[in-house]
């Protein structure tokens, strides 16, 4: 086994254990049993905690932002954009907090441990940045917008999806679908307006 195998088996199995056991529970004991590595290779790697946890935090921001690609894999010319269109582009990031909710649990503890956590805050700011950066781009690249009004929306949209999804994950009753309904509607009516602003 590589080097790379192995930080990628610690990283994934701390992913795990943080995801059962919490920050303050998950141990480096069992994030070693659970990658069947030895404790010692765990502080070879990653010489404390915060280092292991800033690495699980990067991975799930590229795991966040890899799934926006099929997005714009399909984006075809935005004047072509339809109520119907944003919907369906909408059902990614509403999936996450259906399909995944322990992963999206986990994001929630990582939040907390970056706001709470001196030494993990500049990496809470890194994933903010990055997945705010990444729905920019693919806002831009679907809909034309300039890239100031890309970023704008995409800090709010970004607050959307993770409100929505928390509201969903913590009550499952919560009336998940309408609020997506409502989203894109209210999405379409925004990009109308600015279609027509632009013709103007």
């Amino acid at each position: 086994m590589t080097d790379a195998d192995k930080r990628d088996r610690i990283i994934a199995a701390a992913y795990t254990v943080l995801s059962e056991k919490g920050y303050d529970k998950a141990s480096t004991k069992e994030i070693a049993a659970t990658a069947g590595v030895a404790q010692g290779l765990i502080n070879y790697y990653f010489p404390s905690k915060d280092l292991l946890f800033a690495e699980v935090f990067r991975r799930e921001t590229k795991k966040y932002c890899d799934s926006f690609n099929p997005l714009l894999e399909a984006s075809g010319n935005p004047d072509e954009i339809s109520n119907a269109t944003i919907a369906q582009m909408l059902e990614i990031p509403k999936s996450k907090a259906l399909q995944h909710q322990d992963w999206f649990r986990l994001r929630f503890e990582l939040f907390a441990i970056g706001l709470r956590k001196e030494s993990a805050t500049a990496t809470l700011r890194e994933m903010l940045a990055t997945e705010r950066g990444h729905i920019s781009e693919t806002i831009e690249s679907l809909s034309g917008f300039p890239p100031e009004q890309s970023e704008t929306i995409a800090s709010i949209l970004y607050a959307v999806f993770e409100g929505l999804g928390l509201q969903k994950v913590a009550d499952p009753d919560f009336n998940y679908d309408e609020a997506y309904d409502t989203l894109a509607v209210m999405l379409g009516a925004y990009y109308e307006f600015v279609s027509k602003k632009r013709e103007s």
